[in-house]
């Protein structure tokens, strides 16, 4: 019979008024992973904050019980729950050995036992059957194999829940199958896994059972395979608003007859193996660039938005051609570019919604078009967000949830009418309806006639609105 790994008995908490949970109950028992599912604010992401020891305040801490024993203080949540995230592996110069052996002794013992340490690590890895050299370093590791390792630290400094927020970057289906294997293998005695992701994938090939928070409450507690379609899936996430919550799609449509109009062009690209190439972009297409790599995405899309120009690299903006470019020549020509879609890092944090949206100058809009989109100010806010419009009109935008900064975002680039928008990551942020909206956003530009440029990890949710899908390898 399996132990109980984790229990939770009718556990409220109210950290703000949207922001809460109520009457939550839950049992996970040993060899599970379980994929937590909500929206924005319901529910899911505040609870694993209290797992993890991330809010200080009392939230009645006798509710949760780990292995059996009541959790009484943070400092036992600290103990018995592992968080594995990408920035884990920040500090890539240990070895497997020193990265897994700080768990349980400082840089003076690791300094004077460092070949008995290696020695302990690789009888640990070896007495779970796994296959690692603990020499290596960790920025030598596969991104599989990080994420290999850093399961082995929690299992060895005595974790009993380890919650995954990380959205495996580098890491196509196939190696996420196989973490799934290895990962399982690893909990199967006294552990238990929580993926909290907004990613279908990831929590479609990691997870084996679900719960579904909605409004703060769990709303449904089952098997993976329970869950027949997306749209099975969304009643339970949106309740009874599913499909309230859909944009218009009025102006979605793609316009007849686009011409293959090359709005803008890259050239002499510099590939991973060595090689360049030209990349031409047509006017209404919308065109994704996967990258594993995460260093190569991230040079990729600097240098397709022209935020760094990189030596031998040409750009073709309105019929001319430049081997020098700057900023200021990309907003002359409408090339715009989102790196952080639905951060605050995007819109201006002590601005209204309206003053987000609308910020009018000589080469972005004019006057005209500033009075003209005056009335979709708070359509756009109470859309995209389940708040009262004369709530919204006092709210500043640090104040605004992550749907409705995506929802800012990408509207204001719809009022400047760029001829090529280039987006990094667009769903990284986004629960489901969130990728709803996005999605419906990028229709909308192609069917205006914008040039839109995805570059991302993986092909999920880019299926359906690319025209072209580039592997870059």
């Amino acid at each position: 019979m399996k132990k109980e790994i984790l229990r939770i008995n009718n556990l409220n908490y109210h950290y703000s008024l949207m922001n809460k949970l109520e009457n939550i109950s839950l049992c996970i028992l040993e060899g599970e992973c379980v994929g937590f599912l909500g929206l924005t604010y319901s529910g899911k992401d505040l609870l694993v904050q209290l797992l993890d020891g991330a809010l200080e305040e009392d939230m009645g801490r006798s509710c949760i019980c780990i292995g059996g024993q009541t959790v009484t203080e943070g400092k036992m949540l600290q103990e018995k729950v592992y968080h594995i995230a990408a920035d884990n592996y920040v500090i890539d110069d240990w070895t497997v050995a020193e990265y897994i052996g700080l768990v349980d002794c400082g840089w003076l013992r690791m300094l004077l036992y460092e070949k008995l340490l290696e020695t302990e690590v690789r009888q640990y890895f070896q007495d779970l059957n796994l296959d690692v050299d603990v020499t290596r370093k960790m920025r030598e590791l596969t991104e599989l194999e990080k994420r290999v390792v850093d399961l082995v630290k929690a299992h060895r400094k005595g974790a009993r829940v380890v919650i995954i927020e990380d959205e495996f970057e580098g890491m196509d289906a196939t190696a996420l199958e196989e973490f799934a294997r290895t990962m399982k293998h690893i909990i199967r005695d006294g552990m238990a896994v929580i993926v909290n992701s907004y990613s279908n994938l990831i929590l479609s090939l990691l997870s084996d059972k679900y719960v579904i928070f909605n409004k703060g409450r769990i709303v449904k507690k089952c098997s993976k395979s329970y869950i027949r379609s997306g749209g099975h899936l969304e009643r339970f996430l949106m309740g009874s608003e599913a499909g309230i919550h859909r944009r218009n799609q009025e102006g979605f449509l793609p316009e007849n007859g686009h011409d293959r109009e090359i709005v803008y062009q890259v050239r002499k690209v510099r590939l991973p193996d060595g090689q360049r190439k030209d990349f031409a972009f047509a006017r209404g297409d919308v065109i994704t660039f996967l990258v594993l790599d995460r260093k190569e995405k991230e040079r990729l899309f600097m240098t397709l938005a022209g935020r760094e120009t990189a030596e031998g690299i040409e750009y073709v903006l309105n019929g001319r051609q430049y081997q020098h470019v700057s900023c200021d020549l990309f907003i002359r020509e409408k090339v715009v570019s989102v790196r952080h879609l639905g951060n605050r890092e995007e819109i201006f944090a002590h601005m209204s919604v309206g003053e987000n949206l609308l910020l009018p100058s000589l080469c972005k809009i004019s006057s005209m078009e500033y009075i003209a989109s005056s009335h979709r100010m708070p359509r756009i806010a109470v859309e995209n967000m389940e708040m009262e419009e004369e709530l919204l009109q006092s709210m500043e935008a640090e104040e605004m949830g992550i749907n409705v900064l995506i929802g800012i975002t990408l509207e204001r680039w719809s009022i400047y009418n760029p001829r090529v928008l280039v987006l990094f990551e667009p769903f990284a942020l986004c629960d489901i309806k969130g990728t709803q909206i996005v999605k419906d956003y990028i229709k909308k530009f192609a069917a205006r006639g914008i040039s839109v440029i995805i570059v991302k990890t993986r092909e999920e949710y880019v299926e359906d609105i690319s025209d072209q899908i580039i592997r870059i390898d």
